[in-house]
């Protein structure tokens, strides 16, 4: 019996190619969902960043009656910039003064912005 010896030309080389692309389009979507997160991680940190500040603003005017001085909010969050509203509490809050906070940092793809209000018994100084 006779045995024919067939040649298998490229098989090794087309298998080699497919499993290497298939590998880098593993590759490709681990790095752009890497991109995606990281961009979402530094938005949160933004936002982060803005609660704390705000919170520390709302304190301040609690407990001294005037918010943190502009040269020192900037030297405390660099970016972050804080706008106070005060005005008169309306109904069940009537006597009451009401503290509106809105606080922004600039991120690379959108700003992070956040908004808090607290009322209070007393506030002395001048909105900003």
């Amino acid at each position: 019996m006779m045995k024919t010896h067939s040649k298998h030309k490229g098989l090794l080389s087309v298998e080699l190619v497919v499993a290497i692309s298939v590998l880098a389009i593993i590759i490709g979507v681990l790095i752009a969902l890497g991109a995606s997160f990281g961009k979402l991680n530094h938005h949160l940190w933004a936002k982060h960043i803005c609660y704390t500040a705000g919170q520390a603003q709302m304190d301040a005017i609690a407990t001294t009656g005037k918010p943190i001085n502009d040269s020192t909010f900037e030297k405390l969050w660099p970016g972050v910039t804080c706008s106070i509203e005060k005005s008169d509490g309306l109904g069940p809050w009537q006597g009451l003064k009401r503290i509106d906070l809105t606080v922004r940092k600039k991120t690379r793809q959108k700003d992070a912005e956040i908004q808090l209000t607290r009322y209070m018994t007393s506030v002395e100084g001048d909105a900003r």
